[in-house]
């Protein structure tokens, strides 16, 4: 018979989320030195031959991908682990305005999926035409193909429609369970009756 999975409470997610936060600077730092230095460390490293230019070259690019992902990586998931360790029990904080800025950062993180076929939808629109590079490249425009312009538009629309409805549908199930837990924490805090 095997151990029920052990539930991480608010508090060990508010540490871990803090963990994370932590990694994400020190991903970021190297990155941003990296990115400083970007010219000259490449010219550096083209004047080098044979296995020295092929290792150096491959850390370097190894850094300019691993580093900045990392600290995207850590920095999303810190936000989001902050974000639920204020609907979980045994919180022993009050939620505060790092908790409500973790949530807003991570509700427009949680956003930015639909903001990528709404762009594409903008653009046709201010346009007037639209590319489809699938599988060969084509070009619709509002004069010349109305009906295929319009199917196009309407599809990446949609597309951004349904992405920021599976966005919503999370963040409601979090405020949810954020008003339950308020609802509870309350519960416990009153006096009983004598």
């Amino acid at each position: 018979m095997q151990a029920p999975i052990a539930i991480a409470s608010g508090e060990q997610l508010l540490a871990r989320s803090k963990r994370l936060f932590l990694l994400t600077l020190i991903f970021a730092t190297p990155s941003a030195l990296l990115a400083w230095q970007l010219a000259p460390l490449w010219s550096h490293i083209a004047a080098l031959d044979g296995a020295a230019f092929l290792g150096a070259a491959t850390a370097f690019g190894l850094g300019l991908i691993v580093l900045p992902l990392g600290a995207l990586v850590c920095f999303v998931s810190a936000l989001y682990w902050r974000v639920e360790s204020n609907i979980r029990p045994g919180r022993q904080r009050p939620a505060n305005i790092v908790d409500l800025a973790s949530t807003c950062a991570a509700a427009l993180a949680s956003l930015l999926p639909a903001a990528w076929p709404a762009s594409k939808a903008a653009r046709a629109l201010i346009t007037g035409s639209i590319t489809i590079r699938q599988p060969i490249e084509h070009h619709f425009s509002i004069a010349s193909d109305p009906l295929v312009f319009w199917e196009n538009v309407t599809y990446w629309l949609l597309a951004s429609v349904a992405l920021t409805a599976l966005s919503a549908y999370f963040w409601r199930s979090r405020w949810r369970a954020y008003r339950q837990r308020g609802v509870e924490n309350q519960g416990e805090n009153a006096t009983p009756p004598r």
